[in-house]
This record gives C-alpha cells, structure tokens and sequence, in this order.
C-alpha cells in the first residue's frame, strides 16, 4: 500500500502537548508514503501547530463537541471532510472513530478502545508501560512495513519531535545575552503547577544576572500577574530585561519566540513539547503526571521528580491536599541545573 498521491486523514488528539507528540509518527507517514498528502482534523492548537507543513492540505477543525447533538454533527462534519484512502485516529475517543466511519475511508486505523473497535478496520493493540511518542508510532508502524513497540523495544532509531519554526519580525534577537523562557502554567490543572513563589524567585535570580526573561501562557492565564507581584519585593531587577508574552502570541508566535530560548523553564505542558521538537534545553517539573509516559522525547532535558509514594496521581487538583511533589522542588535546585545546562551550550 505504497502508491502513489494517496490522500491520509489524521484526527489528532485535542491537547497540544500531545499532537506536538505525534511528530515522529506523521514524519515516518511523510517519509513512507513520499507522494501522499495529508489533511488534519483536530482543536485549533492541535492542527496550527503543523499548518505550516506544505505536505497539509486541509486542516478541518473539529467543534462537534460543542452541539447539542453530538453525533448528528460528527456525522454532519464527516460530509465536509468526505473520503479518504487512509485515515488514523490519534485521539482515543469514540466520537473521533465515529467521525472517520462516517467519512467512508476503506482503511480506519486507531486503538479499538472506549468501545471503537466496530467502527475501525485496523484495531491495534495497546500497549502499556511505553512513552505516547511510541504509542503514537505504533499506530502508523503497520501501514509503514515497521513492527510495533513493545516497552524492551530498541528505539534508539526514532527520531526526535519536530515542528517548524521562523525568525520573528520585528524582533532581533541579541546573541550576546542569554534567553531563558519561564513557562509557569499547565492546562489540565493546578496538580502540575510548580509553586508560582518558586517561579518568581529563580526569575529574580535571572533578571539579577541581566538575563532575559521571557514569560509564556496562554490567554486568561492569572499565573503571570500573580508572579509579577512576587517580584516586587526583590531588588535591582532590571524590569526591562523581563518580556510577558502570556496571552499574547498565537501558536506560531509561541513556536518561534521558544526556539529563541537558551534555556525553557517549564512545568509538564504544551510549551515544554514545543521547545523538545524546536532543540531547546529544557528543566521540566513533574509530579503529577508521569515522565514515563510525556517527558520531553529525545530533548536535551533536566526533569526534577521526587518520585513520591503517592506520585503520579494523574489528577487535576492534588488530592492529598499538600502538593509536595511539587513543593519539594526548589528553586536553589532548578538554578543549580540551569546553569550546569548553560555552561555545556556555552562550550
């Protein structure tokens, strides 16, 4: 199944960390399948983030969720998108499996999970105990003449995550400072938030070193007026040095103000994926979640976990009420390990 100017539908999955993930897998698609294009169904962010790829075609972004009648409008938007020669689901829901049924594409890929499996021509097999980058592959590693990836797996031959960026305009990046990105937010919940006061102290620290400071989150984020307060009580920080850009970059801004970056500090996130596929030194916060599974892939990365008994807990809020996975990451702890990163990419 080789042939020529085939036309591949992927569903990506809603979350923008996790179609940054997808990468290495829609690569091995592109580099298989040499003549094929691609179209795209997802959340806006799920797709921006490869609508600069000129292997895309269509991008078709999927609101279904928010009708009264969910599945008249999955099968609704199914006319819009129409037929496919191949289509995979990257997304576990049943809604997404239903969606591509109702296009009438022959050959449906997905996990036969969350009651999938009538609706899909090519079930694959779960498999746990693995990183989603090769969960991810071992979906598209049938169609590509490749075996599945079982958790004592080489690997070594996957590639990294990989996204595109492109020089600002309007803004020159001076290569005699240093760049540190601080990216304090987490859009599943206040569980994979290192402590905001942590924050703002290792900011002070930079900005007392006349680094640049760049601050990231998305709109209606209150994480940065809150650190911003913090800082106040510090002294001889050159507030110049600090640029906020919370709210205020669409996908591709946020893609090429953090391939400036010398350094991403940065929760569990989106953003942490996006500097992995851009090459950025990364510090990564974990304690919710699990670094098995979504740590930076194939990233020059630092991640602090304190592996707690009671970590990962995978839950939004913490449920044991002291957040100490998080809290007993210090500051003095992150500084450490950002300048020993800084040092090796200065020499």
């Amino acid at each position: 199944m080789r042939e020529d100017n085939l036309r591949i539908l992927l569903r990506l999955p809603n979350w923008l960390g996790d179609s940054v993930m997808v990468s290495p897998s829609f690569e091995l698609l592109k580099e298989y399948f040499r003549n094929a294009t691609f179209s795209l169904i997802g959340t806006k962010p799920s797709c921006e983030i490869y609508s600069r790829d000129v292997r895309v075609e269509n991008i078709f972004i999927d609101e279904t969720k928010k009708q009264s009648n969910r599945i008249r409008a999955t099968l609704d938007f199914a006319k819009i998108i129409g037929r496919y020669d191949i289509a995979i689901s990257f997304s576990n829901t049943f809604f997404s499996a239903l969606l591509l049924y109702a296009t009438k594409t022959p050959i449906r890929v997905g996990y036969g999970r969350n009651f999938r499996s009538l609706l899909l021509t090519h079930r694959i097999p779960f498999i746990k105990n693995i990183h989603q980058v090769l969960s991810y592959m071992n979906l598209v590693n049938g169609l590509c003449n490749k075996d599945l990836i079982h958790p004592n797996s080489d690997t070594s031959d996957i590639q990294g995550l990989q996204l595109i960026s492109q020089k600002i305009k309007n803004f020159h990046k001076d290569e005699s400072r240093i760049y540190i990105g601080i990216n304090p937010g987490a859009a599943y919940g206040s569980a994979k938030k290192w402590e905001e006061k942590y924050f703002a102290e290792i900011m002070a620290y930079f900005l007392q070193n006349d680094y640049m400071v760049f601050l990231f989150g998305s709109k209606g984020d209150k994480v940065a007026e809150s650190i911003e307060s913090l800082l106040k009580k510090y002294e001889n920080l050159n507030m110049n040095n600090l640029i906020n850009l919370v709210g205020q970059t669409s996908i591709h801004q946020l893609c090429d103000y953090i391939a400036m970056m010398d350094l991403f500090i940065t929760n569990d996130s989106g953003a942490m994926h996006i500097a992995a596929a851009l090459n950025v030194p990364i510090i990564a916060m974990f304690g919710s979640t699990d670094s098995k599974e979504t740590s930076p892939w194939r990233a020059n990365a630092i991640i602090l976990n304190k592996n707690l008994p009671c970590s990962p807990c995978k839950k939004r809020e913490c449920p044991l009420k002291h957040h100490n996975c998080m809290k007993l990451i210090t500051p003095d702890e992150v500084i450490y390990n950002a300048n020993k990163l800084l040092y090796f990419r200065s020499n």
